[in-house]
């Protein structure tokens, strides 16, 4: 009988292990978007920054995510490149306007 018990006790410790792990939702992918208020905060800040470093450091930081974007863009399949080009010159285009 204690068996019985402990075996049925398993089985449905199995099912709802099963159950749980078909309920779990995928984490959501990438960083939100920001809005438009918070983009330029993030701009300005990033201004401010870069007044107050030396021009070594300003180069040195600039050389620095360079090599961040290159190492980035490399790890990207063409696909992923391509479309992150496009949006790169989309921006740019449509920059101070």
């Amino acid at each position: 009988m204690n068996t019985r018990r402990v075996i049925v006790a398993l089985v449905a410790l199995f099912l709802s292990i099963g159950a749980y792990a078909q309920d779990q939702t995928a984490a959501p992918k990438g960083k939100p978007r920001l809005t438009i208020e918070e983009r330029k905060a993030k701009q300005a800040a990033m201004k401010a920054k870069l007044a107050q470093m030396s021009p070594e450091e300003r180069s040195t930081f600039r050389k620095a995510h360079h090599e961040r974007m290159q190492t980035q863009l490399k790890a990207m399949t063409p696909e992923q490149r391509a479309t992150f080009v496009e949006r790169r010159r989309h921006h740019k285009a449509h920059e101070g306007k």
